[in-house]
């Protein structure tokens, strides 16, 4: 009886230690996702959101919260260019800081001015 006590709480003890890093993931995700989620647009942002084609309101939802905060805080014309980008060059753009955004954004403005087709890596 001792014998199968002991198997009983190896086991278990085993199986903790391989679903930890799952539950601790799992864990990190629950707490990160209320992060994630953008703020309530404004009435004007809502519905200049609901103006837009679905494909466009889907990519716009499907970017993180700061990355919708970064769009909103862009002028019209920088709007416009900003949907040009991939979306990881608006994520890593919207993570960027000030200094290094405004660089690249005077590469975006410059290529647009010329015409030059190609994504604009942000992440340069």
């Amino acid at each position: 009886m001792h014998k199968s006590l002991n198997r009983f709480a190896l086991a278990g003890f085993g199986l903790a230690l391989a679903i930890a890093p799952a539950t601790l993931s799992a864990q990190d995700e629950a707490t990160a996702q209320p992060a994630q989620q953008a703020a309530p647009a404004s009435s004007e942002q809502q519905a200049k959101i609901q103006s837009w084609p679905a494909d466009k309101q889907a990519a716009f939802k499907a970017w993180p919260a700061e990355t919708q905060a970064y769009f909103w805080s862009l002028s019209e014309e920088r709007q416009a260019m900003f949907w040009a980008l991939s979306d990881g060059d608006k994520v890593s753009l919207s993570k960027m800081a000030e200094p290094q955004r405004e660089s690249v954004w005077a590469q975006i403005e410059s290529r647009s001015r010329t015409g030059q087709p190609g994504s604009t890596s942000a992440a340069q």
